[in-house]
């Protein structure tokens, strides 16, 4: 989940809402620091309890708004607009990264001039880095249980495989179709 907010240069700007609680406020010691002579010093909270996200006014002097109502206490839905000093804020879901997605992502990179070979260089360099490494396998020694390390091995050693850079998700098939030239 996620706050979405307007900064007074009129920039968007998202935070991130995670399993910490949150503060907004005036002050510098406030999570998300707003600039507003009409927000207190810590404001309200934002906390996650038994699987939703909570606010809280904490004895703010113009209070703390959910979709035009004052609160003390709320829980939020997403949607809901909050509303601290002049700042509006948006609570969002944060969107999952879907096919709908990731094909609206490739078609914008190749609308900006990036080839096919070159974005799908970028899919696998980025899922090689974002994936852990195997653990070195133990080398093999070619001392069964049961034999002793003076035995020669009876058997020859196997080496099992490694694998690393193994995505831990599903992979996703991408078609691009290319009209052939002329049509």
């Amino acid at each position: 989940m996620r706050l979405r907010y307007s900064k007074p240069d009129g920039t968007n700007a998202d935070f991130e809402l995670s399993e910490q609680p949150v503060t907004i406020g005036r002050s510098a010691d406030a999570d998300v620091l707003l600039l507003d002579e009409r927000v207190s010093r810590i404001h309200c909270g934002i906390r996650l309890w038994d699987g939703d996200f909570y606010i809280k006014d904490l004895k703010s002097r113009n209070g703390t708004w959910i979709n035009n109502k004052k609160v003390d206490v709320a829980m939020l839905k997403a949607g809901d607009v909050i509303r601290v000093g002049s700042t509006t804020f948006t609570f969002e879901q944060t969107p999952a990264v879907g096919t709908d997605t990731a094909i609206q992502e490739i078609e914008g990179k190749m609308d900006l001039g990036q080839g096919y070979t070159t974005i799908l260089r970028e899919i696998v360099d980025t899922s090689a880095a974002s994936t852990p490494a195997a653990a070195p396998s133990a080398p093999a020694t070619g001392v069964e249980s049961g034999e002793s390390a003076a035995a020669p091995a009876s058997k020859p050693a196997i080496h099992a495989p490694r694998f690393t850079g193994v995505p831990t998700r599903k992979p996703v098939v991408i078609k691009i179709k290319r009209n052939p030239p002329g049509e």
